[in-house]
């Protein structure tokens, strides 16, 4: 996967599956990961769009593959693989220093902001 963007986080006793409710232990929780991805993905692409667009999330499809001890350093680093129209996917991986902890794609739709809000 060639790399076209990285961003770092920290993992939190806040963000464990213990803290969410999504597990019983003190690591990173598979929805702070979710969280992590989505945000790096909307980073990525957001820096492309112009004023009055964002992104949202379509589909996420991801394995968690590694526990991750709180304190510890994550770097997500995110490619975009298809751009069609409105239709972005990325590929993603999830690493804590050389250890792979999570992998998988994602995709994000382009939207004109008022439009959008209009549906609600």
């Amino acid at each position: 996967m060639e790399q076209t963007f990285a961003k770092e986080y920290t993992v939190t006793k806040e963000i464990t599956a213990e803290a969410l409710g999504s597990g019983g232990l003190a690591v990173l929780a598979t929805p702070a990961m979710v969280a992590m991805v989505e945000n790096a993905c909307y980073e990525e692409l957001q820096q492309e769009l112009s004023e009055g667009k964002t992104s949202v999330g379509g589909f996420l499809s991801i394995e968690h593959l590694a526990p991750t001890a709180v304190g510890a350093t994550v770097t997500v680093r995110v490619a975009v693989y298809e751009h069609a129209g409105t239709k972005v996917v990325f590929s993603f991986t999830v690493y804590e220093g050389e250890k792979l902890v999570g992998k998988g794609n994602h995709e994000r739709f382009i939207v004109e902001k008022e439009r959008f809000l209009k549906k609600l």
